[in-house]
């Protein structure tokens, strides 16, 4: 449930920061929850290469988050 959690906000993550409608912010904040998840499910299936993947786009999307912050 966890890969299926994290593939919808990561589409709607896409969508929202593609589409240039002014919610990147939110667009960011969906990646974020989308790399929780799916970094959740690499942990269960302990799957090294998503494990880095998904951990290196957690801290990506945390980047993006704090430049709209600013």
């Amino acid at each position: 449930m966890a890969a299926w959690i994290g593939t919808v906000f990561g589409v709607l993550g896409a969508i929202l920061v593609a589409c240039n409608i002014g919610l990147n912010d939110f667009g960011y904040i969906c990646f974020f929850i989308g790399s929780v998840f799916s970094l959740y499910n690499a942990v269960k299936m302990r799957d090294n290469s998503q494990m880095v993947l998904w951990g290196v786009f957690m801290v990506i999307n945390l980047v993006g988050i704090a430049s709209y912050l600013k």
